[in-house]
């Protein structure tokens, strides 16, 4: 069973540091009322977090009412990458609530018209155009319809999609049926049985070291599209594939050969490659984009998350021969003039703070405190994975491959009482994702925290 989160006021120890403030009990007793009504109001999937309320936010930091204040590595999960509240980017959005322009549908806006023009310019060499929307789920079902139309030009039963088991695309029908996880499948019926899924090549269990045998990486990709073929599936029919530079729930990014060979193999057929970076985009893992790590060419990137660092903005990038196809590619609400505004602040500030360099610098920190974190429990952290400011550890019962949920859940529920705000995974891991601005001795304090958490828990449930 899930493990609940105590929803009860306790009395925890106090806690003030350069970074950190906790003076109450947790949770806070007048935040109850609020907690009920999200509880009675809102479904049990809106509730199962943390029970913090946030009342505001400023770079790494997160404030409630009554004085307590966490560093935070969720970064709203993996949103706020140039810090929340940046003033830059809140500057830029109350000039546009003061004209005042809150909505403009499709028609012409000179900050969408700035900001496409900037994503272009931060974009890959030959993609030159941009499609908004509002959310990652909408930008990788465009993707899929992409890949089809492109497909369907050539032969009209080229429409079939990989993808990979794990992984996530979103919540929406398309998005769900390429995303790689079965529970998730449920809800469908008949699933599109065009959409092929080959098993992650990277085992969660094992440490990165994986992803840099290029020789066993292409070798394990032509046996997995061997299986494919030998399944029953025409290998001319596939318009294309979709793969997250990391998959998410484990921060576990792919044996760099095993992705070379799928685009030469996608090459081989006129097929499209497309980077799902909503999550990984914009300076997470130490690159602009996390498929750069992969020294391979895409043809469409969807961006989401941090690409407003706020506001409800997706993208969809490419060329003009992929994306001029279909005049029902337009959106109420993607390009509205808030999300936008907040955009372009957000890339200008990311661009002039350098703040893809930084994160890269600082995964030098968060890795050496991960492999402590492994060698104090060598028993229950059987493997580490990321790059940049995207880490996860692999949480397992002691002498199994048996992921722990349970003692993760209440290793962040022991931080949360220190002062630190992170993520909720649900999959027995420790991820982490910081604002890219986060200094680095509050990075350095929180992972101090989850070491400390961690062994306390281990402790009293051994």
């Amino acid at each position: 069973m899930e493990y609940k989160f105590r929803r009860e006021p306790k009395a925890v120890p106090k806690v003030e540091t350069k970074h950190r403030k906790i003076c109450t009990m947790l949770p806070v007793p007048e935040s109850i009322e609020i907690i009920d009504r999200s509880v009675k109001y809102e479904p049990w999937s809106m509730n199962n977090q943390l029970y913090a309320v946030w009342d505001k936010a400023i770079d790494y930091q997160v404030f409630d009412k009554w004085g307590n204040v966490w560093i935070d590595f969720s970064s709203g999960i993996f949103v706020t990458n140039a810090g929340h509240g940046n003033t830059e980017m809140v500057e830029a959005l109350r000039k546009m609530i003061d004209k005042p322009l809150l909505n403009s549908y499709y028609y012409f806006l000179e900050e969408r018209s700035l900001l496409a023009e900037k994503l272009v310019e931060m974009a890959p060499e030959k993609m030159d155009k941009v499609f908004f929307l509002t959310t990652g789920s909408e930008t990788t079902e465009c993707a899929l319809k992409l890949c089809r139309i492109y497909g369907k030009k050539q032969n009209d039963n080229k429409v079939g999609m990989l993808s990979f088991l794990g992984a996530f695309h979103g919540k929406t029908l398309g998005a769900q049926t390429m995303a790689g996880k079965p529970t998730s499948w449920e809800w469908i019926g008949t699933k599109d049985p065009n959409i092929y899924h080959l098993e992650c090549p990277t085992d969660a269990f094992q440490d990165m070291s994986q992803i840099y045998d290029e020789k066993w990486g292409r070798e394990r990709f032509n046996e997995d599209i061997a299986k494919l073929e030998e399944s029953g599936v025409d290998l001319d029919t596939i318009a294309g594939a979709i793969f997250e530079p990391y998959q998410g729930w484990a921060a576990l990014f792919y044996p760099v050969g095993y992705i070379k060979a799928l685009r030469e193999f996608l090459t081989e057929k006129n097929a499209l490659l497309v980077s799902d970076e909503v999550q990984a985009g914009f300076g997470r893992t130490g690159k602009l984009f996390g498929y750069e790590y992969y020294d391979v060419d895409v043809d469409i990137i969807c961006c989401g998350k941090a690409v407003s660092g706020a506001l409800p903005l997706s993208a969809v990038l490419s060329r003009s021969e992929i994306l001029d196809v279909d005049g029902s590619l337009n959106s109420t609400h993607g390009g509205s003039p808030l999300p936008v505004t907040s955009a372009l602040a957000n890339l200008k500030y990311l661009e002039r703070e350098r703040l893809v360099e930084k994160a890269k610098i600082k995964e030098e920190i968060l890795r050496n405190k991960f492999v402590e974190l492994k060698s104090r429990f060598p028993d229950r952290v059987i493997a580490i994975h990321g790059f940049g400011l995207a880490f996860a550890a692999v949480v397992v019962k002691p002498e199994t491959k048996e992921l722990d949920i349970e003692l993760v859940d209440r290793i962040i529920e022991r931080a949360y009482e220190k002062g630190l705000m992170s993520i909720r995974t649900m999959t027995g891991t420790i991820k982490i994702g910081p604002p890219l601005t986060i200094p680095e001795d509050a990075l350095i304090e929180g992972m101090d925290i989850i070491i400390e958490s961690m062994e306390e828990i281990v402790n009293e449930t051994t």
